[in-house]
């Protein structure tokens, strides 16, 4: 140790901690904020205030996103510097808020911030009408799954929402379509619409994934489990 210094080691320590923005109370500093300061991408599960100062210079939409998202789900289970995944965040299989965004313009001009999925097996003659209605609500026929991409919460319910209908022979698309508009006027002007509150899916029956039909035998030698013949 230096002679003639005023501070000792744990001084030292505390201080930077301090200035380094830590949570109250934890006495840590997160590996996220910490690669921040060094240009690096977080990684990990960094605690609420880390996140908060990750996303303060993100444009404005992806930043309302995700200050939406902490404050009802609390800090993401994985963060880099430009995305955020929730990660079982019922009635959600999961979250993700991505700080550049893809512009939309039904029912209103917006940025396609955050994504949101569910268990949903969409029947194949259903796939053509639900793109018609909304091509921000994308179906995933492997996985069994049903995304919605919009710019907050209460609109990825309601397209879900008004998707579901339309499987459900309850709503033309034409119908759907001016359905998400109403509701998003409703939205605009502060009241949260109760096709937009929560979803109306239902559970998951079963097993929802389709892992198709096979088209192609495996080469010989190359059963299930088996890597790929290198070709040369």
């Amino acid at each position: 140790m230096r002679t003639g210094s005023h501070h000792s080691v744990p001084d030292i320590g505390r201080r930077l901690l301090l200035g380094a923005g830590v949570v109250a109370g934890s006495g840590v500093l997160t590996e996220a904020w910490a690669q921040t300061q060094t240009g690096q991408a977080p990684t990990g599960q960094p605690d609420q205030s880390a996140v908060t100062e990750l996303i303060k210079d993100w444009p404005q939409a992806a930043k309302a996103a995700a200050e939406e998202m902490l404050r009802k789900y609390g800090a993401p289970q994985e963060v880099t510097g430009t995305r955020l995944h929730w990660e079982g965040n019922r009635p959600w299989l999961r979250s993700v808020v991505v700080k550049t965004g893809v512009e939309h313009d039904f029912p209103a001009k917006h940025s396609d911030v955050l994504e949101q999925t569910v268990s949903y097996r969409i029947p194949l003659n259903f796939l053509e009408p639900i793109a018609s209605f909304n091509g921000s609500v994308i179906p995933d026929r492997t996985r069994g799954e049903l995304t919605a991409h919009c710019d907050r919460e209460a609109t990825n319910i309601l397209a879900l929402n008004l998707a579901h209908d339309i499987i459900r022979g309850q709503r033309t698309v034409a119908q759907a379509r001016e359905a998400m508009a109403e509701g998003q006027r409703a939205i605009q002007a502060g009241r949260i619409p109760a096709d937009a509150r929560e979803l109306r899916l239902g559970p998951p029956q079963g097993d929802l994934r389709d892992p198709d039909t096979a088209a192609v035998a495996p080469a010989a030698g190359q059963g299930s489990g088996v890597s790929p013949a290198i070709i040369r």
